[in-house]
């Protein structure tokens, strides 16, 4: 039995190097430090090769905060093309694929998430059409929508079949598990309030593109559905109700300049390990320890909404989505495969603790049984222990630079006007002349420097 035993301690081996390198990059992001991320982020790439995927995004949204488009482009080229390739793999499953980036291990290579997907095409639709790549802004729409349809509803998610062998519905009733699952659910309460898989502004931007910049009326048709898409998700926003009913109406040109501000505020969800116990599956005292850490997330900052003004007028800023409920909500469907597979993979190291305990706790009371059997009978359980304590940790890597919100406006407006943030002196530019303007403006924190610039999308 020795040599097992050697096998389980070995599984402790090769450091979870994202634990202490993850929360460097997400700090330098709060801080509004975009260089520092960007340059972190891409070591760390070139470190850790199985954790490339999740760095890359990081790096790319940094260099996208700090105006360097191209480069950030470049680096989402080279995570699409890895995406593109897992899903023309034979035998590629959409759900299989979205459950299993919950549920993977620090051991394996990082799955992406589905607001990783959805949200590396719209920034890499967003980066083509602020450097004036119309051609590549039109494959990425395509790539978007395609993304958007396969995995931006939580019907990717299927109830996990029951164990017959070990009662993962019954441990989840025991009054001590419930209280740690309660803790949970209870954050997340607080970030998906209404229910929605909120990717609006995602279906905005496609039908944004092709309102403005279509080649013809099919384009225009795909204008009118996405924008649809986004009305039904938030009609609230008048940028969408706006775009919508121009969409809808007959083509012509508009009066004076459109300016469109996208503002990307706050920070998406803090993932953290939340230990769970959960009742013996093997009732025995020779297994010490079984409890489940499984991944959590919970709001990170207070909301909080910039003030614009145009010359001296205040400027309304409306919500477009929100980054933060889509991870959210994504989370929440996958918890119970999550919970599954957290549960069983317990009752799996509990029952060989068992079988590995017993054995040598018989080999040590043996009546011929010497010092050395009864010192490795003890050195079995503490090492049992050690394992099972070591092996139970929550996989916590994210793409943490995600915004909390993303909001849109839409202005008439003239070029040689001021556009402002109110109160930050740093965030502010002069309109350029052109019929439609995209200005970007991104905000980590209230009083944290803001990101403002602006790029004419039809001169």
């Amino acid at each position: 039995m020795r040599p097992l035993l050697l096998i389980l301690l070995l599984g402790l081996s090769g450091c979870a190097t994202y634990v202490d390198r993850g929360p460097r990059v997400r700090v330098a992001v709060e801080e509004g430090d975009f260089t520092t991320a960007a340059a972190v982020a891409q070591n760390f790439a070139a470190d850790e090769p199985k954790d490339a995927l999740v760095w890359n995004l990081e790096a790319a949204a940094a260099l996208r905060a700090e105006g360097k488009l191209k480069e950030s482009a470049r680096l989402l080229e080279q995570v699409e093309a890895t995406l593109r390739a897992e899903e023309e793999r034979a035998g590629f499953s959409v759900s299989g694929a979205t459950l299993s980036a919950f549920t993977n291990g620090y051991a394996e290579a990082y799955r992406p998430r589905p607001a990783d997907r959805i949200y590396a095409s719209t920034y890499q639709a967003l980066n083509r059409l602020e450097t004036g790549d119309l051609n590549g802004a039109r494959v990425a729409m395509a790539r978007l929508r395609f993304v958007q349809q396969a995995f931006g509803s939580g019907q990717l998610y299927v109830k996990p079949k029951a164990d017959d062998k070990y009662d993962v519905a019954k441990a989840s009733q025991d009054a001590r598990t419930k209280e740690g699952l309660g803790m949970i659910e209870e954050n997340l309460a607080s970030l998906t309030p209404e229910g929605s898989y909120d990717d609006a502004f995602s279906h905005w931007l496609q039908g944004m593109f092709f309102l403005r910049l279509g080649q013809d009326a099919a384009d225009r048709e795909k204008a009118r559905k996405e924008l649809l898409a986004a009305t039904q998700l938030n009609g609230t926003n008048e940028a969408f109700r706006q775009d919508l009913k121009e969409a809808e109406g007959p083509a012509g040109e508009g009066q004076g300049t459109v300016v469109y501000v996208i503002a990307e505020t706050g920070m998406c969800p803090e993932w953290y390990q939340q230990r769970v116990d959960i009742p013996l599956f093997v009732v025995s005292s020779r297994v010490p320890y079984v409890s489940v850490a499984l991944p959590a997330i919970r709001p990170s900052g207070l909301n909080y909404n910039l003030k614009l003004k145009l010359d001296s007028q205040d400027v309304a800023l409306p919500l477009a989505s929100r980054p933060d409920a889509l991870i959210a909500k994504h989370f929440e469907a996958a918890l119970p495969g999550i919970k599954a597979q957290a549960f069983t993979s317990a009752a799996v190291k509990a029952t060989a603790s068992y079988l590995i305990n017993k054995s040598a706790e018989e080999a040590a009371n043996r009546q011929n049984a010497g010092t050395g059997a009864v010192l490795w009978s003890i050195a079995t359980k503490v090492g049992t222990a050690i394992y099972t304590i070591g092996t139970t940790k929550a996989d916590l890597r994210n793409w943490s630079g995600l915004p909390a919100r993303f909001s849109v406006a839409r202005l008439q407006a003239k070029a040689g006007q001021k556009l402002t943030v109110v109160g930050h002196p740093e965030a502010g530019l002069t309109l350029p002349a052109g019929k439609v303007l995209l200005v970007s403006l991104k905000s980590t924190q209230e009083n944290q420097p803001v990101v403002l610039r602006c790029t004419p999308l039809v001169p």
